[in-house]
């Protein structure tokens, strides 16, 4: 075995006393061959891992000013839940109430309006009541018929049966003379039509006032409460010897 010159071990010793701080063994305390080693470096500490980034809580938007009073106002009140229930119903029975009459409760003024068409007495005198060149118009009707019992007669025997009666080819209170028209009879036409229809054009075309002891009178034979035989003969049909038996109609 190979002897390491002592200044070798010499230098060594003052090396690793210079590191380690401690006497190494001489040649003689330890053999060359038999130095232990140094011992191996401490394993590295791992560097801690990185802290985790964190995300910035985002700030909220500030509430608009309506919002916000939207949001704090008071709700509804609980009571106030079955009044709010009913009100469908309310608005249901109000609407109710302004719809117009059935057809079936027509006032005899509209109920003669729908005889004035039916009858025909549209055709000839005009809807509007103007009349024209062959019929004549109800602006004067109160003046040519002062007493309704007169007028109902013209219009239940037509001017053929009241010209035939009088003798005459004029009529009415004014004695107005005939124009060779056709006034048709209408003999068909209970009490409570032809009082309907006659109410219809002197109160629409003639500006009859409703009220008044003629307008109640004509009105309660429109209704059915009299007959025109209760009212009689007007003083025009019985000086135009209008017979009594024509107060009844067919």
């Amino acid at each position: 075995m190979t002897e390491i010159p002592e200044h070798l071990l010499k230098r060594s010793k003052e090396r690793r006393s210079a590191i380690g701080g401690g006497d190494a063994p001489t040649g003689e305390e330890a053999p060359a061959g038999d130095v232990e080693p140094a011992p191996a470096a401490a394993p590295a500490v791992p560097v801690a891992a990185a802290a985790a980034v964190v995300e910035p809580t985002p700030v909220p938007e500030p509430v608009p000013p309506a919002v916000a009073a939207a949001l704090s106002r008071r709700k509804i009140p609980f009571w106030a839940m079955p009044v709010l229930a009913v009100l469908p119903l309310w608005a249901y029975v109000y609407q109710a109430t302004l719809e117009p009459a059935p057809s079936g409760e027509l006032t005899p003024v509209d109920a003669g309006g729908e005889i004035y068409v039916s009858s025909a007495c549209a055709g000839c005198h005009g809807a509007g009541g103007a009349g024209n060149s062959g019929a004549p118009g109800f602006e004067g009707v109160l003046e040519t018929w002062p007493d309704f019992r007169d007028h109902m007669m013209w219009v239940r025997i037509g001017n053929a049966g009241w010209y035939e009666a009088s003798g005459s080819k004029v009529y009415g209170a004014t004695d107005t003379p005939s124009n060779n028209g056709t006034m048709p009879a209408h003999p068909n036409l209970t009490d409570q039509e032809l009082a309907e229809v006659v109410l219809y054009e002197r109160v629409t075309f003639g500006g009859m006032e409703e009220a008044g002891e003629d307008y109640e009178a004509l009105l309660a034979i429109a209704e059915g409460e009299t007959t025109f035989e209760d009212a009689g003969l007007g003083d025009l049909s019985t000086a135009a010897d209008v017979s009594a038996d024509k107060l009844a109609s067919d």
